[in-house]
């Protein structure tokens, strides 16, 4: 069987010893402050808010450009690989699916015989990087490039995601939500909780405090679990030590089969700002 070669994007937040791993070559999205454009994971999360606040200008992300997602390909040809599966983030939040299907017509002419699947598997930060993870762990397996596929889509078709926010400023700096929102959230000390689950991003409500905020996280995972073999990321931007409180809490109630910790991308930093807790998860077939 020939061997397949995993590409992706940097939204996955998948952990950098788990990538290498695997041989999952991850392409980055841009960070642009003003007219500086930054490689996802070239400015930690802090470093990130320290330049917003010191210049004031905005921030904004860009998907990779056809060349990256090229270069990516023509590595993976170099390497030995005979095909490459590379798997994007949901096309409703970036145009980074649209820009490694050009590098795909672009590989075609360059590297003539040499197969390159894009699949867009949906998801959006863990539950994006936990498909990814699921088709590099099927080719290593022996599965083909069809079933690694496969079993992406599978994964990221039941993988969940709920977060605590620490503010809702860079939300209504990027038009999500209107500004009002956001400063009578900051008057009332309230902490918006969300949920990606299917495609879609919802409210699913408020809190005070960090504590009850970590608690109706995993209220949220129980409610959406059935007792199967969990899976599960704990992510963060600036919040270790809550993100530390939340894996303990979740080892001991929950007993996940993997626990996966990681800090949120500059990429994704952008759209939660500072002090953000989330987990996602799936249960396994």
């Amino acid at each position: 069987m020939p061997r397949t070669a995993v590409v992706t994007d940097s939204s996955a937040c998948i952990p950098s010893h788990l990538a290498g791993a695997l041989g999952i070559v991850t392409v980055p999205l841009g960070l642009l402050i003003g007219d500086d454009v930054y490689p996802d994971g070239s400015l930690s999360s802090s470093e990130l808010f320290r330049l917003a606040d010191e210049t004031k200008r905005p921030l904004r992300t860009t998907s990779p450009a056809p060349a990256q997602f090229l270069e990516a390909y023509r590595q993976a040809a170099d390497a030995g690989a005979a095909q490459v599966l590379c798997l994007t983030l949901s096309a409703s939040f970036s145009g980074t699916y649209e820009s490694a299907v050009t590098a795909r017509a672009l590989a075609a002419e360059e590297l003539p015989g040499f197969d390159v699947r894009v699949v867009e598997t949906g998801g959006l930060a863990m539950t994006h990087g936990f498909a990814v993870l699921a088709a590099a762990r099927s080719l290593a397996g022996g599965a083909s490039a069809g079933e690694a596929s496969e079993q992406a889509l599978r994964v990221a078709g039941r993988a969940r995601l709920v977060g605590l926010l620490g503010t809702m400023r860079y939300l209504a700096r990027g038009g999500r939500v209107p500004w009002i929102v956001h400063w009578t959230a900051q008057l009332l000390r309230i902490r918006p909780l969300l949920a990606f689950a299917e495609g879609r991003t919802r409210s699913i409500g408020r809190v005070r405090t960090e504590e009850k905020g970590l608690q109706r996280l995993l209220e949220y995972v129980r409610a959406h679990s059935s007792g199967g073999a969990l899976r599960a990321a704990v992510m963060h931007t600036g919040a270790p030590e809550a993100a530390r409180r939340l894996s303990k809490a979740l080892c001991r109630e929950l007993a996940p089969v993997e626990l996966l910790q990681t800090d949120f991308t500059s990429v994704m930093a952008v759209h939660t700002g500072p002090g953000f807790v989330g987990l996602a998860f799936y249960e396994d077939d």
